[in-house]
């Protein structure tokens, strides 16, 4: 497609007279801003060849054309009838569960050309696996979609189709879905309830009063601190020995046992005619071997309880088994196991912890401690809930802080940025080193695939970047909005600034510039001066000095941010004519040093005469700031 073809526009000589000069540049201005190359775009004119390549009109009838004929010679392109054509079926519909979210991607056919008349994508969704109870959700013009606010743990169904700038929608997609993540807030609190009215809970809930053994010869009143009795206190009678546990009423003590019972044991449960005779028997069931090889030491005790009904053995059964084993090879053994186990009909389930320790010769050394259990849960003594519970093979956490860790797969609901540091995550730590749609929340990046560190128009959603591409420092503004006006200048409260400030100032003695040689100009004078507000720090300056001089010497433009300081520029003016002609200077440049609180700027002309009159009859100081090229 052929450009219509425009020269630059030189710039304005300096050495043309003031009134000259502004004409010039007002029509300057006018042709630029006609161009395009100044002010708002939608303020540049349209071609006809630009018309004509957009199919708005067609070309000349006559070449050159002439406008006296009575013919315009061009006209309105002829009116096409819309595109009809039916869109393709999206391909590759996926869905993936979060917690309350549905994340879907899909593609375009690889096998057929892509289609210029796409409006937008329907998403459609149904709780069951039926199209025609499917209800429409949604519509985008990205290749994904986040269908929100769904229920926890369900299943959901979709189907997408594209619709056409006609409104003709294309045939349907295949059919995905999706399951949401279960509540773990409510599966935690569930799982607590159940664990709480597992027997025994009672005895580790927050609130049991801790057990208090009694030793005297009465029934005591109070505890030996003066306190109140408990459910869970004990006493023990030290004139037989009987032991006593305090009623579930709190009211009354109830014997632990029957002294009967006693005699009734010695006399029937063993063969040794006295109890001490019985316990000296019973010590052979703790083995002590030492010789000079090794050293073992084992304890076992056994609680059961078996019932028979029906043919039908009812066990319950805790064992504890506590060994100890030590050689001279330095090899040596710790270890505590504790089994509780139960049958009903046939139906059996077991639980156990152990704790162990040992060592090999002298080095090694290691502990450990295990558990098993269907169900195992650590209560934090304050909360109904259990923060940290293992059920059927699954770990529940309520809160957890990990240091270091690698997760494989994860689904997070919520992210705070604030938790990861900046630049920690690059592009290699990323599936190969891409990051694609498919992997985005739907509206947050609506190109299809980001690589190659190019992002071209093709990749990005319509309406929202026009040009064909972008490259690196093309775009240098800081505010899109109003940049024909305004922009964000320097200062610590980013207060806008206009794009361009000028100011100006003339001089001369008499009744008219020019009548008269400016006589209060003498020995090291300030001359006039202009004062320049809204100045972004880096902005370029031009300073235009015109004047009518004789001979003049060592005049010096200068710039201050506090009027006080001053910078000056080169070159200075100097003049030996002999006579009184027009001069125009020019300085072009950048200033610098603005603080975070300042954006006013002071210039001035200074001469240093030596004692002499300036010798100028008029004199005008044109200063133009640049703030674009500020920083």
């Amino acid at each position: 497609m052929a450009k219509t073809k425009v020269p630059a526009i030189k710039n304005i000589p300096a050495q043309v007279d003031r009134e000259t000069g502004l004409a010039l540049e007002s029509m300057k201005e006018a042709l630029e801003v006609q161009l395009g190359r100044r002010g708002d775009p939608k303020d540049r004119a349209v071609t006809l060849r630009e018309l004509i390549d957009s199919g708005l009109a067609t070309d000349l009838a006559q070449s050159p054309y002439n406008p006296n004929t009575g013919a315009t010679g061009f006209g309105p392109a002829t009116d096409e009838v819309g595109d009809v054509v039916v869109p393709p079926a999206p391909t590759s519909l996926t869905a993936s569960g979060l917690f309350t979210d549905v994340l879907l991607s899909w593609n375009q056919s690889t096998n057929t050309a892509p289609y210029g008349n796409h409006a937008f994508t329907e998403i459609w969704r149904s709780q069951a696996e039926d199209l025609s109870s499917a209800v429409l959700v949604g519509t985008t013009n990205a290749f994904i979609y986040t269908d929100k606010g769904l229920e926890y743990d369900s299943t959901y169904y979709y189907w997408v189709r594209f619709v056409s700038t006609s409104n003709n929608p294309g045939p349907w997609s295949n059919m995905a879905s999706a399951t949401t993540v279960e509540n773990i807030g409510a599966t935690m609190a569930a799982l607590s309830e159940t664990l709480a009215d597992l027997p025994g809970y009672n005895l580790i809930a927050t609130g049991a009063a801790a057990a208090t053994v009694i030793k005297q010869s009465s029934a005591p009143s109070t505890r030996t601190d003066g306190s109140a009795l408990g459910i869970h206190d004990f006493w023990f009678d030290t004139d037989d020995g009987q032991i006593y546990t305090r009623n579930a009423a709190n009211n009354a003590w109830v014997a632990g046992r029957d002294s009967t019972l006693v005699n009734l044991f010695g006399a029937t449960s063993f063969t040794c005619s006295t109890l001490t005779a019985a316990m000296a028997s019973a010590q052979a069931d703790i083995i002590t071997v030492t010789n000079s090889q090794s050293s073992t030491a084992t304890a076992v005790t056994n609680l059961t309880s078996t019932v028979t009904s029906n043919n039908n053995t009812l066990t319950a059964s805790v064992n504890t088994l506590n060994t100890t084993t030590a050689n001279l090879n330095g090899d040596v053994n710790a270890m505590f196991v504790l089994t509780v186990a139960t049958e009903s009909n046939g139906s059996k389930s077991a639980a156990g912890m152990v704790i162990g320790s040992n060592a090999s010769s002298g080095s090694g050394a290691q502990s450990y401690v295990q558990f098993q259990a269907d169900k195992f849960a650590i209560w934090s003594g304050s909360s109904n809930i259990a923060p940290f519970i293992v059920d059927g093979g699954v770990v529940y956490i309520d809160q957890a802080r990990i240091k270091d860790g690698d997760i494989t797969n994860a689904k997070i609901d919520t992210l705070h940025g604030g938790k990861i540091i900046a630049d920690t995550i690059t592009a290699t730590q990323i599936d190969s080193a891409t990051i694609t749609a498919t992997e985005i929340a739907a509206e947050t990046i609506t190109a299809d695939q980001i690589a190659g560190n190019t992002i071209t128009a093709t990749q990005i959603a319509a309406e929202t970047i026009t040009g064909t591409e972008i490259n690196v420092d093309t775009l240098a503004v800081k505010k899109f909005a109003d940049v024909e006006t305004k922009i964000i200048s320097h200062r610590a409260d980013a207060a806008e600034v206009p794009l361009q400030v000028t100011g100006e100032n003339s001089s001369w003695s008499g009744t008219y510039p020019g009548s008269t040689i400016v006589s209060l100009e003498t020995s090291s004078v300030v001359n006039f001066g202009v004062t320049i507000t809204n100045v972004r720090n880096g902005a370029g300056y031009r300073v235009i000095y015109s004047a009518v001089l004789g001979d003049v010497r060592n005049g010096t433009i200068q710039y201050s941010f506090d009027n006080s300081n001053f910078t000056s520029l080169s070159p200075l003016i100097n003049a030996d004519s002999g006579t009184y002609r027009s001069y125009v200077y020019v300085w072009d440049g950048n200033i610098s040093g603005l603080s975070s609180t300042q954006s006013t700027v002071y210039w001035r002309i200074n001469w240093n005469v030596s004692g002499g009159q300036v010798n100028s009859t008029y004199a005008a100081l044109y200063v133009t700031m640049d703030n674009t090229q500020g920083t």
